[in-house]
């Protein structure tokens, strides 16, 4: 697939998508830098990460309502514009030696409720832009722009300027989002669903997004094994700052570096995502996934030794892309247009509001017995996986299969 094949509407979304990803880059290390000045207290750190999730829980089903009623372009131009000021005012509170636990965590809160939009609405917006058979091709190109820009172009970048200034990274950040949006408002087209007028009120139509994937045969199994991913996923990257810089020793920059060769496996596995589906099936692609994660966990739970330490990171990004990819083309094949809004906060609601428990439940645990726990109970929780989600993988193949 070559750009002509994918067509100028995708590209002009593709660009947009990793301005975005830049910008969260950027905030991935600037956040737990900003946070680790602060304060030395993982409990508090892992308040800032929890308050970036917390939207997913508070405002999910009703933002899967908006991107079912709203042009799902306008929603997340609005979203990027109020993320750009939540950082704007994080960067004055830095420049004006003001800067609290607190604000960095209402900051990271607003931020994280423009993620709510954006991520419950894009989705559907590739489907929109490209063909059905494409959108293997089309999710890996835009996971590995993620990739490029959220880790491997961000952190380093992010931790060098935070030491020029700690303020920098968000300013910088607030003005990739700006970019997005004017990248946005040039993608031709309408991308308002049909709105069904039997449907309902408003509660009655966030209901149904959640009782859809609920009752979902694929949908709900998914949702549940990304659910325990989140948990102890969030748990780990909340404290990976901690295991760095007093376990390992490592400087702000060598922490953003250590970012860097996780994306770096990351983009390479995007490449690759398609073709291990093609040897094996939608399912084992998905239980590797699992293997390398947990891998990864305990490497990092019991080891320090560097070349160990990085081997770890490596696997961590093969993993992510493997799962994410094959995720978003089965809920991209199996969900109407009409309810994919809703289905898709419903989803996120689910699978993702374990994510501020997961960063308290780190921060907690590091706190009370070192950062090294909160890797060696991951590896152990998304080890059981692999006997838990058995009958899932099955499904997905089973599904996938009759769609082909």
């Amino acid at each position: 697939m070559d750009q002509a094949t994918l067509g100028r509407r995708f590209w002009t979304l593709w660009t947009a998508f990793s301005a975005s990803n830049l910008g969260d880059g950027l905030t991935l290390v600037g956040f737990p830098l900003l946070a680790i000045t602060l304060t030395d207290d993982a409990r508090l750190v892992s308040l800032v990460f929890a308050a970036r999730f917390l939207p997913f829980l508070i405002i999910g089903l009703p933002a899967g309502v908006l991107i079912d009623r709203f042009d799902r372009r306008h929603i997340a131009m609005i979203a990027q514009v109020a993320r750009a000021a939540a950082l704007i005012g994080i960067a004055l509170t830095v420049l004006s030696d003001v800067a609290t636990i607190a604000l960095l965590s209402v900051g990271a809160f607003v931020v994280g409720v423009g993620e709510v939009l954006t991520d419950g609405g894009l989705p559907a917006v590739v489907r929109d832009v490209v063909a059905n058979e494409q959108l293997e091709v089309a999710n890996s190109r835009l996971r590995a722009s993620e990739t490029v820009s959220n880790m491997f172009i961000g952190p380093p970048v992010g931790a060098l300027l935070f030491e020029v200034h700690p303020s920098i990274p968000f300013f910088a950040a607030a003005a990739l989002y700006l970019l997005t949006v004017g990248l946005l408002s040039q993608l031709r087209g309408s991308f308002k669903p049909e709105i069904d007028p039997t449907e309902g009120t408003f509660a009655e139509q966030m209901g149904k997004g959640l009782r859809y994937v609920w009752g979902h045969p694929v949908l709900r199994p998914l949702a549940l094994t990304v659910a325990a991913f989140a948990f102890v996923g969030e748990a780990g990257n909340t404290v990976l700052v901690l295991l760095a810089t007093e376990r390992l020793g490592l400087s702000g920059v060598q922490f953003g570096f250590l970012l860097t060769v996780d994306a770096v496996a990351s983009v390479i596995m995007s490449f690759l995502v398609m073709r291990l589906v093609r040897r094996t099936s939608h399912g084992s692609s998905m239980k590797f996934s699992v293997i390398a994660y947990a891998t990864q966990a305990f490497l990092l739970g019991f080891s320090t030794f560097l070349p160990f330490i990085v081997l770890a990171i490596i696997l961590g990004g093969l993993s992510d892309p493997t799962w994410n990819v094959i995720s978003a083309t089965a809920r991209q094949r199996l969900v109407d247009d009409a309810i994919f809004g809703r289905m898709m906060t419903a989803y996120l609601f689910v699978a993702w509001s374990f994510q501020p428990l997961g960063a308290l439940f780190g921060g907690v645990i590091a706190e009370a017995y070192g950062p090294e726990w909160v890797y060696v109970i991951a590896g152990t929780v998304v080890g059981s996986l692999l006997f838990f989600a058995r009958p899932m993988f099955r499904k997905i193949d089973t599904a996938m299969a009759e769609l082909a």
